[in-house]
């Protein structure tokens, strides 16, 4: 009987490496979170300092939308890189595959929403620049979402949080309150994300 358990239990683990990425490191969502924390951070100096100002301009030529953007920016490229790095140090670690079709399958469902929530983004640049912070939570929560069927069951769960904290950021037409939706979204919830994953695949 032990037996036969054990065997079921290979051949559920076999299935499951076949059809998702498990390859999730919880390390890359805590360094993501401490690194829009930070970008957050900085974004709510500079947005505070310019709305004291007598005349304040938010326009998309305005150098603080220009500090903005590169403040996304920043967080994102570096989330990239130790998001990379910790997975493939995982990979590694469990005997597997970086790049196999379920890898492939996970960064496609991921890209479809992430790249037009992106171009919209743009068209926001030029028309509403303060729900911003909203698209770009809305739009990542879909691409977690989108891309949960393929990965651990806790990504699914980020997607809902990201969705819900860019709703409320929506319907709030305040930038400082927009920021700090979009460091609850980006910052704190990634960290707990992370620190879940670590705790329950060891990574």
């Amino acid at each position: 009987m032990k037996q036969h358990l054990e065997d079921i239990s290979e051949i559920r683990s076999l299935m499951e490496r076949s059809s998702k990425f498990i390859s999730l490191s919880g390390l890359s969502g805590i360094f993501a979170g401490t690194f829009a924390l930070i970008g957050a951070y900085f974004a709510y100096i500079n947005v505070a300092s310019e709305l004291q100002s007598a005349d304040p301009d938010i326009s998309i030529n305005s150098p603080l939308v220009r500090f903005l953007a590169i403040d996304g920016a920043l967080v994102l490229v570096f989330s990239l890189i130790f998001a990379i790095y910790f997975t493939a140090r995982q990979t590694k670690k469990k005997g597997l595959k970086i790049w196999d079709k379920t890898s492939k399958r996970l960064l496609l469902s991921m890209m479809i929403p992430l790249i037009t929530g992106g171009l919209f983004c743009l068209i926001l640049f030029q028309n509403a620049p303060q729900l911003i912070d909203s698209a770009t939570l809305i739009f990542y929560g879909l691409a977690l979402l989108n891309a949960s069927k393929y990965t651990f069951d806790n990504v699914k769960y980020l997607g809902f949080a990201e969705i819900v904290l860019g709703l409320l950021c929506g319907m709030v037409n305040d930038w400082n309150l927009g920021l700090l939706f979009w460091g609850a979204g980006f910052g704190v919830c990634h960290i707990i994300y992370g620190i879940v994953m670590y705790r329950e695949h060891k990574g």
